[in-house]
């Protein structure tokens, strides 16, 4: 019996040393602007983005699905838009000038402004 409840006792030691082992639980949430930039127009339509923070940090932007020329918009995909933001603080990021992408302005205009509007948001939900 003394052995079962010492056994016991180490299991739970154990668990307990493995739960503060996890470290600090991160604060990750997602923006999409599918709703929010549904008035933001590329070249063939609506051009929304969802925005990863971890942290009070970008993790990463990515684009969701949209009607845009697939080889312009890959351009767009290709540019440093997606990622010049990885990292930064929101408001580091929302300070960040992004450029258009030649021969793909229209689209890369309107992923640029549905960020800027996804940062907005991530402000708001960060506080």
């Amino acid at each position: 019996m003394k052995r079962m409840i010492t056994l016991l006792g180490c299991a739970l030691i154990c668990l307990s040393v493995a739960a503060a082992c996890k470290g600090p639980k991160t604060k990750s949430f997602v923006i999409d602007t599918k709703e929010l930039g549904k008035e933001v127009i590329g070249y063939a339509g609506t051009t929304p983005v969802e925005i990863t923070v971890t942290d009070g940090r970008i993790e990463k932007i990515e684009a969701l699905p949209n009607a845009e020329t697939p080889g312009f918009f890959q351009r767009v995909k290709d540019s440093e838009i997606f990622t010049a933001l990885n990292g930064k603080t929101i408001e580091e990021a929302s300070k960040v000038q992004l450029d258009a992408v030649s021969g793909a302005t229209f689209s890369s205009k309107a992923v640029i402004e549905n960020i800027r509007l996804g940062l907005k948001a991530a402000a708001k939900k960060a506080k």
